[in-house]
C-alpha cells in the first residue's frame, strides 16, 4: 500500500496517513482554499472551502485584495487616452442664450378698478367684491400693489357702519 494505485510511485507517509491512494501528480482531488471573514474590523477569521467557492467569495467580498475584481469606469475599457484627448480639446463657443423680451402687461387705471369693485360690493357684498379683485389681479388687469390698495379700501368699507357708508357715498 505504499505505492500509488495509478502510476506505482512511492507514496509519502503523510498521504498514506490521510488515507489517499494516489500520488500528488495522479490525484484529482482539489486542494482546499480559504476565505477570510471579517465580522468586525479587528476580529477576522479564516473559513476553509473549495477553491471554486473561495474564488466566488473573493469576487463578492468588498475587502478582497486578490485583484480579481472587475474594474469599472476609465480603467476597465482602457479609455484613459480618449478621455484625455477629449479633455484637452478646445471647447466650442456656444451661442449665448438671450431671452425674448416679454411685453409688459397693460393695467387698467386704479380708479376704474376701484369703481368696479365698489359697485360689485354694493350689489353682491364683500365676498363677491374680493373675488372680483382677485380675478382682476389673476388676469393681469391690475398690479399687486393696486390689488393690495383695493383690498385695503374694501376691508375698510366693509368695517364701516351703514350710516358711515352713506355719508362717504355723499362725498
Amino acid at each position: 500500500m505504499d505505492k500509488c494505485s495509478l502510476c506505482e510511485k512511492d507514496l509519502a507517509d503523510e498521504r498514506i496517513h490521510l488515507g489517499y491512494t494516489e500520488c500528488l501528480d495522479c490525484s484529482e482531488v482539489d486542494k482546499y482554499s480559504s476565505h477570510t471573514v471579517y465580522p468586525h474590523k479587528t476580529g477576522g477569521y479564516i473559513q476553509p472551502m473549495s477553491s471554486e467557492q473561495a474564488d466566488n467569495m473573493k469576487r463578492l467580498d468588498r475587502r478582497s485584495v486578490g485583484g480579481e475584481r472587475k474594474a469599472k469606469g476609465i480603467v476597465s475599457d482602457k479609455s484613459w487616452d480618449r478621455w484625455l484627448e477629449e479633455y484637452l480639446k478646445p471647447k466650442e463657443d456656444k451661442p449665448k442664450f438671450t431671452p425674448k423680451p416679454t411685453p409688459l402687461p397693460i393695467y387698467i387705471p386704479i380708479r376704474e378698478a376701484m369703481q368696479k369693485v365698489i359697485d360689485k360690493y354694493e350689489s353682491r357684498g364683500y365676498e363677491a367684491a374680493y373675488e372680483l379683485t382677485q380675478s382682476l389681479y389673476s388676469h393681469d388687469k391690475i398690479s399687486l400693489m393696486d390689488k393690495s390698495k383695493i383690498t385695503n379700501e374694501l376691508t375698510e368699507l366693509a368695517s364701516m357702519s351703514v350710516k358711515q357708508r352713506k355719508f362717504l357715498k355723499r362725498l
